[in-house]
């Protein structure tokens, strides 16, 4: 009988405890543990030996009823951390950000029209660029101004997900709450514009795709002069889906 194979790897006691006191199953701590271990060892195995201690990441439980409306009920309205500490107080269970973010995906409680307002062009459009974000928020939080989130995964130092408000939902918001609007200050044409018009003040204009540079047409809300650079149809489906993937791997 021949001999037996030696082990490859022989992680010491001081090297497991480092996987042991670090490792979360996310990719900024594995590289993190990679580093410390300086790179003695590949990935893969370092998450098998995160398994063999008990530390691999288990799936998420599946969403309640109850989860699931108390994110149709508050998305608009709160951001990421709220939310985690609202389920948490409702089911016990914490959820992930990235789990949140998914969840409202599959809701269809994001935006994904290139057509609507960000948060600071609905600032452009009622007071001239002030940055008169708490204005919105509160009409947001009374239930005044309907808005949804794009979906993405941007990180709080960068500014968060955005905020996407559709010309329609302005509308309704101007003519349902008139006393909120300070006309001095408006952004005057596309202002009558949209209370004339509605969504008929969309206007076909050439956009420059951000991704691979090329130019296309699309319908927007007073484009204004200069190119805007919005994905086009086939990289908007490929970003998204990268976002997705992404986000689908670090839950699973």
């Amino acid at each position: 009988m021949g001999a037996t194979k030696p082990k490859k790897y022989n992680p010491t006691q001081k090297e497991l405890a480092i996987i042991r006191d670090n490792y979360d199953g996310s990719t900024v701590k594995i590289n993190k543990i990679m580093r410390l271990l300086e790179k003695k060892y590949p990935r893969w195995y370092v998450r098998k030996l995160a398994g063999e201690l008990g530390l691999a990441r288990t799936k998420e439980a599946r969403w309640s009823a109850a989860e699931e409306q108390y994110i149709i009920d508050h998305y608009p309205q709160m951001g990421m951390k709220k939310l985690q500490a609202g389920i948490l107080r409702l089911s016990g269970i914490k959820r992930s950000y990235t789990a949140i973010w998914l969840k409202t995906r599959r809701l269809d409680m994001i935006s994904n029209e290139d057509d609507s307002f960000t948060l600071r062009g609905l600032c452009n459009f009622f007071w001239s660029g002030q940055e008169n974000h708490s204005i919105v928020y509160r009409w947001i939080d009374a239930g005044w101004l309907k808005a949804k989130r794009r979906g993405t995964l941007r990180k709080k130092s960068n500014g968060g997900d955005q905020w996407y408000f559709a010309p329609e939902w302005i509308r309704n918001f101007i003519i349902a709450h008139p006393e909120e609007i300070d006309l001095r200050l408006v952004d005057r044409i596309p202002f009558i514009k949209l209370l004339a018009s509605g969504s008929a003040c969309m206007e076909l204009c050439v956009c420059k795709c951000p991704r691979c540079g090329q130019e296309h047409e699309m319908k927007l809300f007073n484009p204004g002069i200069v190119t805007p650079r919005i994905y086009c149809p086939t990289c908007k489906e490929t970003v998204s889906n990268t976002y997705y993937d992404i986000a689908e791997s670090a839950v699973g």
